[in-house]
């Protein structure tokens, strides 16, 4: 039996994309794999992949050439518009949402965890000059990729420099922004929401992140709500939510070892709790979105 199944892994892209490789500009080769021109067409399987949040088996970074996109990774919501790069951390829960008919990216997946939270963004917004040494780039790679033997160490070199890219151009282009002064209040949004994203599976009471935060309750509600327009518990039942969706469509574990995992008293309960969120008890979920 499976316990999980990354479904946007390499091994899954590739499995999916079989049938049609011949049209399609994919290589994979153990945790590597570059996909170039993936337009709407090969992203509407993708957005059939993501009709719940799904969780990144690697770290990808796509160059956007053209058109837009919206999505939300783990917490956060980012609308897309060609040229940008798209940072996707290893292990992050993303969403698609989105895409018009003309988007077009090169993807890019590698493993290796906190390669890209160092580059502190997820979106950088690219210069023309900046999309063109990102385009030459990935299709250096793409070249050698099918090179045989497979050239392994030049390889992860240009991913490499690739990675190393996205850091100078976010780096640049956060040095030519002009400094906006962040809120007492946004700075607290941001600790809380990294706060419940480490630990909103095994803590739900307010008093755990108030405490981590050094202020009281009442406080932390009106910050929260002041500086995203929701209270802290709708946070907290966003993220159990998407990791309920993704543990029932993806994996095969029972409602009962995923009340467990989430930490809910009982299974009873966590059926109460998940259909008061979705309008769906756990099964029902689970056959709607069956994999396909």
């Amino acid at each position: 039996m499976e316990t999980t199944i990354h479904q946007l892994a390499i091994a899954e892209v590739r499995t999916r994309l079989k049938s049609a490789a011949a049209g399609r500009r994919f290589f994979s080769r153990n945790d590597f794999s570059i996909q170039m021109d993936a337009d709407s067409g090969i992203m509407r399987d993708v957005l059939r992949l993501l009709r719940v949040p799904a969780r990144l088996g690697e770290n990808r970074i796509a160059i956007v050439i053209s058109g837009s996109a919206s999505w939300r990774l783990n917490l956060s919501g980012y609308e897309v518009s060609a040229p940008c790069a798209v940072l996707l951390p290893e292990g992050a829960l993303l969403k698609i949402q989105s895409m018009s008919a003309d988007f077009c990216c090169h993807v890019l997946a590698f493993s290796g965890k906190n390669r890209l939270q160092a580059i502190g963004t997820n979106l950088i917004k690219l210069e023309r000059e900046d999309a063109d040494d990102f385009e030459q780039l990935y299709h250096i790679l793409w070249t050698l990729s099918l090179r045989y033997p497979f050239r392994e160490e030049v390889v992860r070199s240009l991913v490499d420099a690739i990675v190393e890219n996205c850091s100078t151009v976010a780096s640049r282009q956060l040095a030519a922004t002009p400094e906006r002064h962040i809120s007492r209040k946004e700075e607290l949004l941001r600790q809380f929401l990294a706060l419940v994203a480490a630990y909103a599976t095994q803590e739900r009471n307010l008093s755990f992140y108030a405490d981590r935060l050094c202020i009281s309750v009442h406080y932390l509600c009106e910050s929260i709500h002041d500086a995203s327009g929701h209270y802290p518990k709708y946070w907290i039942d966003e993220t159990l939510t998407s990791e309920a969706k993704y543990l029932l469509c993806y994996t095969d574990r029972s409602a009962a070892a995923i009340s467990a995992e989430l930490n809910f008293s009982n299974p009873a309960f966590f059926s109460r709790y998940f259909k008061r969120e979705t309008g769906l008890t756990p099964g029902e979920f689970r056959l709607r979105h069956a994999r396909v």
